[in-house]
């Protein structure tokens, strides 16, 4: 009866935006983090929109020879694997005057109230991703409101029970679900379209890749407190850190991710716990970067097509998959720095310089976290 009521508790729960939603434990614990979780589907559908405004420019010419002589340089580049150096002055994309017309609008958004109708509705208002992809990325965005809600509303006594309930509840949908294994590095860095997301738009990317590490980084801090006290506390120094990748220093965002925040980085406790859905969270924001890319590049003839391809990769539950071991290594290769740096803060230097030993064996001590609340 126990296990009866709790499915049936999280399917009324995936009916509706539950973030959104203000009885939600969420909402009434972390206000802020509500809305600024909710502003992430909002900012990314505006980033892909000033993207193709971008590219539909008469004087986007200049910019877009320059992208592509920057994709042909990284094509060359065998270790690039859509990892940055680190570099915060590629913040100066080949679009930056485009960028700097958008960010002000786009801080605005982050800043914004949001209701559920809002963000069910913003991917699909822009008009320009196909309605698979507009769906995949909807039914994303509710699974991990459920994750988060799962971990902080007390009703759920069994936190693994209920996380491997939602995981099994999404993938019901299979043609819009994203797969819960890792993916191939070669989806994200071999497609034709590869890296012109970042290269092209590094503080548009930038700025969703902070809405990402602010997500998987308040599951990492909700999985590892011990209580509600210093799960609170964690919590408002997740948002500090936070407000410092999008604050504007001398009129530029030098503080946002060059890298793509991935569970094996930001959130190992959370992939140790609940790979599957770890490895959903990261798959899909990987697709995201792909549709990125897909829109960003000035060669594509059909980017519908290509963005349903990529989507189909994504939830294709049958290939293309990447074995566990290479898939750290891989996440990892970019620096935790570079990702937005660990949830807890603390790293105020680039981590890619460290020694062999220390790149290719690194220590993520996860099999000594407490135990879910």
């Amino acid at each position: 009866m126990k296990g009866f009521r709790l499915a049936i508790f999280l399917l009324a729960l995936f009916s509706l935006s539950a973030m959104a939603d203000e009885n939600t434990a969420l909402a009434k614990e972390y206000p802020e983090l509500q809305q600024l979780l909710l502003a992430h589907d909002i900012v990314q559908a505006r980033v892909y929109e000033e993207i193709s405004l971008a590219n539909g420019s008469n004087i986007a010419a200049i910019g877009q020879r320059v992208l592509l002589e920057t994709l042909a340089e990284l094509k060359e580049s065998k270790n690039s694997h859509y990892h940055s150096a680190g570099d915060h002055s590629a913040m100066l994309g080949p679009h930056r005057v485009f960028e700097s017309r958008a960010i002000p609008g786009l801080l605005g958004v982050v800043r914004g109230n949001y209701n559920a109708d809002q963000v069910s509705t913003a991917l699909a208002d822009v008009g320009n991703l196909p309605p698979v992809a507009v769906e995949a990325l909807q039914k994303g965005r509710q699974f991990i409101e459920l994750l988060i809600e799962i971990y902080i509303n007390p009703v759920f006594e069994d936190k693994k029970a209920a996380v491997a309930l939602a995981v099994e509840n999404y993938l019901q949908d299979d043609l819009h679900s994203i797969a819960p294994k890792p993916k191939s590095d070669e989806l994200l860095s071999d497609h034709p379209w590869a890296y012109a997301f970042n290269a092209g738009f590094p503080q548009l990317s930038g700025l969703t890749w902070a809405s990402q590490w602010l997500k998987i980084g308040a599951l990492e801090l909700l999985v590892t407190e011990p209580d509600a006290e210093s799960r609170k506390q964690a919590i408002a120094h997740l948002l500090e850190l936070y407000n410092e990748k999008i604050n504007r220093q001398h009129g530029s965002l030098v503080s946002l991710p060059t890298d793509i925040p991935t569970s094996p980085v930001i959130a190992p406790t959370f992939l140790e716990m609940h790979p599957s859905a770890a490895y959903i969270i990261d798959n899909l924001e990987l697709l995201k970067v792909v549709i990125g890319d897909i829109l960003a590049h000035p060669e594509v003839e059909d980017r519908w097509q290509e963005i349903e391809l990529a989507v189909q990769n994504y939830t294709d539950k049958t290939r293309n998959f990447s074995d566990e071991t290479e898939y750290l290594y891989y996440t990892l290769r970019g620096g935790i720095y570079n990702a937005g740096g660990p949830a807890r803060g603390g790293l105020n230097r680039p981590d890619r310089n460290w020694s062999r030993e220390q790149s290719e064996n690194p220590h993520i001590s996860i099999g000594s976290q407490p135990s879910p609340p």
